[in-house]
């Protein structure tokens, strides 16, 4: 029986210690916008930690971005309309910032 409640106690601990991320640190309204938007506690927190709020997250994802290319493009002054249209047209980041300070802008795929 000892055996069976100290496995029972190892279990939960170790279903505490890998339970996902929380909303800890968040306002309910900072929350409520960022489950409008579809993101769940452990996205909110990791786009959040970036420096990135719920309004920016959401623009970014809809243009494709995950957090880490939103990041780099975000790192060299690009919105994420600029940086889809970059993308779109072929560019990676490093070539799209050597072209914008040529002063050329990406050609419009329609």
């Amino acid at each position: 029986m000892k055996k069976l409640g100290l496995a029972m106690i190892i279990l939960a601990l170790s279903a505490c210690a890998s339970s996902p991320a929380t909303w800890k640190g968040m306002s309910e309204r900072d929350i409520a916008e960022w489950k409008e938007i579809g993101f769940n506690a452990e996205q909110a927190q990791a786009w959040k930690g970036a420096g990135f709020n719920a309004e920016q997250s959401s623009s970014w994802s809809k243009q494709g971005f995950n957090l880490e290319s939103a990041q780099s493009w975000k790192s060299q002054s690009f919105n994420p309309q600029e940086a889809n249209s970059w993308k779109t047209g072929g560019f990676d980041v490093e070539s799209a910032v050597e072209s914008r300070d040529k002063g050329l802008t990406p050609v419009k795929v329609e």
